[in-house]
């Protein structure tokens, strides 16, 4: 009896682990904001099935980057968030398009770089074969 337990008290919270890591995002806002909890939690897995195969985001200088190098800096840990705020975000949905923009206060670590402040951010996020995913990320330094 003790065994049936935890046997099916095992495959219980395996389950429930599972339904958590693979939560899909319900709208574009929703899927921008996991995004962005996805980096702050270093959650690579939930990265990679957030963003497009097109995905590119502008970083603070201005510079594109596609989602290959993203991914490759965020899980080698040349991009940390070490804390981050959502807030101001405005959402405008256009079919299977939505545009979300916002303001991000963060502090991170950007290939051994310190940054803290507020970021203006833009997210176009697009439901692509029944499913959310971010393909695009600006980040404009607030001054």
């Amino acid at each position: 009896m003790k065994y049936l337990f935890f046997t099916l008290s095992f495959s219980l919270f395996a389950l429930l682990a599972n339904a958590q890591t693979s939560a899909l995002p319900i709208d574009g806002t929703d899927c921008s904001n996991l995004f962005f909890k996805a980096l702050l939690e270093e959650d690579v897995a939930s990265l990679k099935n957030l963003i497009s195969a097109d995905f590119t985001v502008t970083d603070l200088q201005g510079q594109t980057v596609n989602g290959a190098q993203f991914q490759e800096a965020f899980s080698q840990g040349f991009i940390v968030i070490e804390s981050g705020m959502l807030s101001g975000i405005l959402t405008r949905t256009y079919g299977n398009v939505a545009v979300i923009t916002g303001r991000w206060n963060v502090s991170a670590r950007l290939a051994n770089n310190n940054f803290q402040g507020e970021l203006s951010y833009l997210s176009v996020c697009v439901k692509s074969g029944g499913s959310w995913k971010v393909a695009a990320v600006q980040l404009t330094p607030i001054r």
